[in-house]
């Protein structure tokens, strides 16, 4: 039993660490491909 809710715990902290991590991937991206768009167009 208290393993089962060690794993469950586990699994509710990960989630949002998860979530967080994949977001901050995607602002991190976001802004990169944004940077190479700018100094492409201003070359141009």
């Amino acid at each position: 039993m208290f393993e089962l809710l060690k794993s469950m715990g586990f699994a509710l902290i990960m989630v949002p660490v998860v979530m967080a991590a994949i977001l901050a991937l995607i602002y991190v991206l976001g802004g990169l491909f944004n940077r190479i768009s700018k100094t492409e167009n201003t070359s141009q």
